[in-house]
């Protein structure tokens, strides 16, 4: 019997990951913890310029195409009540004909300033000429119940298919978001976070380990 071994070299095509805290990117619904981010003082020209420069920069990645993974952090939480889980498709159809400056301009609505934050920069950044990602949110949810909730969440916008997300509570930290996808048939996981803030801080240290922990 004769036994033939093959080695078979698959080379696949590089991608490129990008982590971005955007920085308080918030809605336009007029619902925010944050006083700075009430309609008084957040207006729909703040927000576009804010959208506007988180796409540009975006966009410098590969050549405009931008890159086929972005971890964000800083997103505000929808706390809209009686929201379904939006479907980004259907709003970058619906919008397709209208750009971005005209939706925070003259033809601002109730239905615009509805839409999530992550569903406003999906918008800047197709505006821009960046598309084809998958959009997956974050939970709010943190590792002790008797916390308030998180005003501001994870995000993962990616090219790949995405095959399971979970969301892990983090003590007084935002939820470590991760996200399976599948690389050309290879597994990757991706995990979003954002910890508790403080570099330095010896009062807050023990809460950084416990983030840590958890990842």
């Amino acid at each position: 019997i004769l036994g033939l071994g093959f080695a078979v070299l698959v080379q696949a095509r590089p991608f490129m990951v990008v982590a971005y805290n955007v920085e308080n990117l918030f809605d336009l619904d007029g619902v925010a913890s944050y006083g700075d981010f009430q309609p008084a003082k957040y207006t729909p020209a703040h927000a576009l310029t804010k959208l506007q420069n988180i796409a540009k920069v975006v966009a410098k990645f590969e050549g405009g195409r931008g890159p086929d993974v972005l971890l964000l952090a800083e997103l505000e939480v929808d706390s809209t009540p009686g929201q379904a889980k939006p479907d980004y498709g259907a709003i970058l159809a619906r919008y397709a004909g209208m750009r971005l400056e005209e939706m925070l301009g003259p033809r601002f609505n109730r239905a615009v300033a509805d839409l999530p934050s992550e569903a406003l920069l999906v918008k800047a950044l197709a505006d821009a000429g960046v598309t084809g990602y998958n959009v997956v949110v974050g939970e709010s949810g943190t590792a002790d119940a008797s916390e308030r909730k998180q005003e501001i969440k994870c995000v993962v916008l990616t090219r790949f298919p995405v095959t399971a997300t979970r969301s892990h509570p983090t003590l007084n930290a935002r939820a470590i978001l991760e996200v399976q996808v599948s690389v050309e048939g290879t597994p990757l996981f991706l995990f979003a976070n954002h910890w508790k803030s403080g570099a330095g801080d010896p009062e807050t240290e023990p809460v950084r380990v416990a983030n840590a922990r958890t990842l």
